[in-house]
């Protein structure tokens, strides 16, 4: 890797008048300061153009469209991508922020040339910006070589199942990004992350840094918050169509068979509709959950069939969907 890499930081935002600054003083005040920002505003309607044009770094680039919504985020991220002219891509939505030394950290993980992208814990923040968890949860130790991706396609062990993989705190080469095609949005995905790196483990190692290195902050107006049965849906549509493509060797290889991926993506609708409180239609899904998903989730499914049988409203005990992630 030659010297002082430029690093192109992808910034999709849309009525971030609350965050934008935040985000923007974060990568600033990186300790590694050769990079580019391009900030790309999807037709906000609130005052965060005029808090972007505050801001006079020559580094920092405003691009405003026209509002394409969350369903066309791939043509989104990647018309910054073609705009962009860095050796690195790291992402870092309008509501989210880094730790000041996240790139210095990240940038010599690729001096091995195997590796395609880094990734490290993520910092889960509430709309104050204070830390209320990390992902992921487990220990790095206990899962090296499988966050690592060594051999390469080894995470998928994971990614089939869950996704670890804070955006915020991603950065892969552009080159390998553009030989899959850029970022990736089946038709059901109100997202772009998840399904690019699943075809990204398929080009090379990963290199996991057992330390915060980004924040995503979760607030009432987020997509993720708004759109959760979607997501869910997405995500099982976009676990069946990968997987099917695999090459059967790695299937092999992963331990993994269709009916865990089937019992997984029962268990991601049901509990998608639990929240949403469609009763009925839970249920179903959570029945051929306990059939068929790995053990944990045979027990998650078979509290979420109780919860819908009794029409528990767990909005009282805590934020429903928080509570709901905290015990699933």
């Amino acid at each position: 890797m030659k010297n002082n890499p430029l690093v192109s930081i992808i910034t999709p935002t849309y009525n971030h008048e609350k965050y934008i600054g935040k985000c923007i003083e974060s990568v600033s005040s990186q300790t590694y300061q050769n990079w580019e920002q391009i900030i790309i505003d999807d037709g906000s309607t609130d005052k965060t153009p005029e808090i972007i044009k505050q801001y006079k770094d020559p580094r920092i680039r405003y691009v405003r469209q026209k509002n394409l919504s969350i369903w066309r985020l791939a043509k989104t991220y990647n018309k910054v991508l073609n705009l962009s002219k860095g050796e690195f891509v790291a992402v870092l939505e309008g509501d989210d922020f880094w730790p000041e030394k996240k790139l210095e950290k990240q940038l010599p993980c690729f001096e091995n040339n195997k590796v395609v992208l880094t990734w490290g814990k993520g910092g889960i923040v509430d709309a104050g910006g204070t830390v209320i968890g990390e992902i992921p949860l487990k220990d790095f130790q206990r899962h090296k070589t499988i966050y690592q991706n060594i051999p390469k396609g080894n995470i998928l062990k994971k990614l089939l199942l869950e996704n670890p993989l804070t955006a915020a705190t991603v950065m892969v080469r552009k080159n390998v990004l553009l030989e899959i095609g850029g970022f990736k949005q089946p038709s059901l995905a109100p997202y772009v992350d998840y399904p690019t790196w699943l075809e990204m483990s398929l080009k090379g190692e990963f290199r996991f840094i057992n330390e915060i290195m980004g924040y995503w902050r979760q607030h009432s107006s987020q997509a993720t918050a708004k759109m959760f049965k979607e997501q869910m849906i997405g995500h099982a549509q976009i676990v069946n169509e990968f997987y099917r493509k695999l090459p059967p060797d790695l299937k092999k290889s992963l331990k993994i068979n269709y009916k865990l991926i089937k019992g997984n993506n029962c268990w991601l609708r049901g509990k998608a509709e639990l929240i949403n409180k469609e009763w009925q239609g839970s249920r179903k899904e959570l029945a051929e959950a306990v059939l068929s998903a790995p053990f944990l989730i045979k027990l998650k499914s078979i509290l979420g069939l109780v919860i819908s049988f009794f029409h528990a409203d767990l909005e009282k005990i805590a934020k429903f969907k928080r509570f709901l992630n905290g015990i699933f």
